[in-house]
């Protein structure tokens, strides 16, 4: 049994991506394929992977997950499924973790060690999308606020600017965790509305189009943020950084330095990402959000060559 692992990242349409495969168990079902969404792993077949010594999970609990993916993994094997889409982007980390470590999915290697170990070499390939790093954070804030992480005051905003992690950090933690697995990266940029596009290059095979778009988890308007009970000084904060009816917390300065961070992190990937990681480019791209809208992402071919470059002497 093969299994695709669908790791994320957070605000990078997994949802929607999630709810596309769930409409299209069928069409699914037609090429031999299953899918495993989060429903069913949370509080189940997941339920003791993570180490958490506080709750007694050890590896008592580790075992018994193995154990129960393993016999889901024969039961469908039995059902004639040759390959199964598992999606879970809580498998990289919690996005209120990202926030009090200040960091980028700073346990990204440990957490994807201990989920291969769990599938006992059945994962075949480990898929991930990544997000301009400047719209990342601050939808992932905006999505989280309403569920109790605090509005940042301008100290944690312009350490979440600063810090160091970029999505080139969290590729090569998943690559070293799992050497044996190929990984393959795409972009939400790219692929966030069109599911059935991203489902025909993972499968290799046909994907039926979505009857009308498929868009889940969006983050929280302007409005509906400032109607949350929130305190004095955290409504205060929110306001101070509403910009054309849009709340934004980082400035224009932080904005260009995070789009301009990203932009090297999708030039590696073009360039081979030091074979770490297969980039999925569709060849017929068409401009869906934010970064792309701002046509930031131009290093690489014709831009580079473009650049005055030193010569000896």
């Amino acid at each position: 049994m093969d299994v695709i692992l669908h790791i994320g990242a957070h605000r990078s349409a997994s949802t929607s991506l999630q709810t596309y495969w769930r409409r299209n168990t069928v069409m699914l079902a037609s090429q031999d394929t299953g899918f495993w969404g989060p429903k069913r792993l949370r509080k189940r077949l997941f339920n003791g992977i993570t180490a958490r010594p506080l709750e007694g999970r050890n590896a008592v609990a580790f075992a018994r997950a193995q154990g129960r993916i393993a016999l889901e993994l024969q039961r469908s094997s039995a059902l004639d499924v040759t390959q199964i889409i598992v999606s879970e982007e809580n498998i990289l980390g919690l996005m209120r973790h990202n926030f009090s470590a200040q960091a980028l999915y700073p346990s990204a290697a440990t957490r994807v060690a201990r989920y291969i170990s769990a599938f006992r070499g059945s994962v075949k390939m480990i898929y991930l999308t990544t997000r301009c790093l400047s719209s990342y954070w601050s939808s992932a804030l905006c999505y989280s606020i309403p569920r109790g992480v605090m509005v940042p005051d301008q100290a944690r905003i312009d350490a979440l600017a600063e810090q160091p992690r970029n999505w080139r950090d969290v590729i090569s933690d998943i690559a070293e965790a799992a050497p044996d697995v190929p990984v393959v990266v795409s972009t939400f940029e790219q692929f966030s509305a069109r599911p059935f596009m991203l489902t025909r290059y993972l499968l290799g095979t046909q994907a039926a189009q979505a009857d009308k778009p498929v868009w889940r988890n969006q983050r929280p308007t302007t409005q509906q943020l400032l109607r949350l009970p929130l305190g004095l000084d955290e409504r205060t904060r929110m306001k101070t950084h509403i910009h054309d009816d849009r709340w934004e917390p980082f400035s224009s300065a932080q904005r260009a330095a995070l789009q301009e961070r990203y932009a090297d992190d999708l030039f590696w990937l073009q360039s081979g990402s030091d074979g770490r990681a297969i980039y999925l480019e569709d060849p017929k791209p068409q401009e869906t959000g934010y970064p792309a809208q701002m046509g930031f992402v131009n290093k690489g071919q014709s831009y580079d060559t473009r650049q005055p470059l030193a010569r000896p002497g």
